[in-house]
């Protein structure tokens, strides 16, 4: 009897992660009815190292990635808005989902849409991408942080602690909590964080035959929109911890970028669209940087230190 190949997949522990790590292995097995996929969930009482990080900071994804690199498992599951523009020497990107809602969302106490919050609302939006852009919108709003997984901070909503809560659409669809969406954002409110939508499937740079397998999974365009968004962030030396948010959309064979750089206390905000042909996603992510720096990003930038 011919013993099965096994591929052992890691993630982070909490709930979600664990889905995003689920939702992997039933594509893979689905593919690859031979190989026997495992998923390992990295322990709780190793995260401590962590610290205070939550799940999807920057530490807490550079901890694992990190992990990833020294433990027995063969891949790792991330959040593609959490995948570090430039990886660390030894890992890559083995296969990019394909893309659900890109946008954000707003549940809200009495199921406004953001139009329709009253002044002083408390809203959570634990990102200040989202603040920054929101607040260059609705400046009488208070942007509040607040820790705990989604379905706590849809609690604190709902138990009236707070008036609204600001989320990825794609996290809310893995979690099953569409019902609660009062409204699900567009660009010209809040444009997404790089990658927003997917998941990223990390190998080894030298695992070829893990490389291989996981590469069935991948799909084309949405791995095209990421590369151009991520070559927009690159080109800027920005990370997804800062306020800017970008996203690729294809339409036949060309690939649109949008892009949004702001003030985190949202008193200025820069944004700027560009299109070309598939395949340019490098040079078009470029593009997009020198228009955004052109319109005054620089300036934006300078302000932040990050220039």
């Amino acid at each position: 009897m011919t013993t099965k190949l096994k591929c052992r997949i890691g993630s982070d522990s909490d709930h979600l992660s664990k889905l995003q790590l689920q939702e992997v292995i039933d594509s893979l097995s689905k593919l690859c009815s031979k190989i026997v996929f495992e998923g390992e969930p990295v322990p709780e009482s190793e995260l401590h190292q962590t610290g205070k990080a939550g799940p999807n900071s920057r530490p807490r994804i550079a901890w694992l990635i990190q992990s990833f690199l020294e433990q027995q498992f063969d891949a790792m599951v991330v959040n593609a808005a959490c995948v570090p523009p430039v990886l660390p020497a030894g890992v890559a990107i083995g296969a990019v989902t394909s893309r659900l809602t890109p946008y954000d969302v707003i549940i809200s106490k009495n199921d406004e849409i953001f139009d329709e919050l009253p002044a002083d609302s408390a809203v959570i939006a634990n990102d200040v991408r989202r603040e920054a852009q929101l607040l260059y919108y609705r400046h009488d709003l208070r942007m509040v942080k607040s820790r705990g997984s989604i379905d706590s901070l849809i609690q604190k909503v709902k138990s009236a602690k707070v008036d609204a809560v600001i989320l990825s659409a794609a996290d809310v669809e893995r979690l099953q909590k569409q019902d609660y969406v009062a409204e699900v954002f567009t660009n010209s409110l809040c444009v997404p964080a790089a990658g927003q939508g997917s998941l990223a499937v990390l190998i080894r740079a030298d695992d070829e035959q893990c490389g291989k397998i996981v590469h069935a999974i991948n799909d084309p365009a949405s791995l095209a929109e990421l590369t151009a968004e991520w070559a927009f962030m690159n080109a800027l030396s920005l990370r997804e911890s800062d306020p800017v948010g970008v996203l690729g959309s294809i339409e036949g064979k060309k690939i649109e970028l949008e892009g949004v750089l702001a003030l985190p206390d949202g008193t200025e905000k820069i944004r700027s669209s560009v299109s070309g042909m598939l395949g340019k996603e490098a040079e078009l992510g470029q593009l997009l940087a020198n228009e955004i720096l052109e319109a005054g990003g620089k300036d934006i930038l300078q302000e932040l230190n990050l220039l």
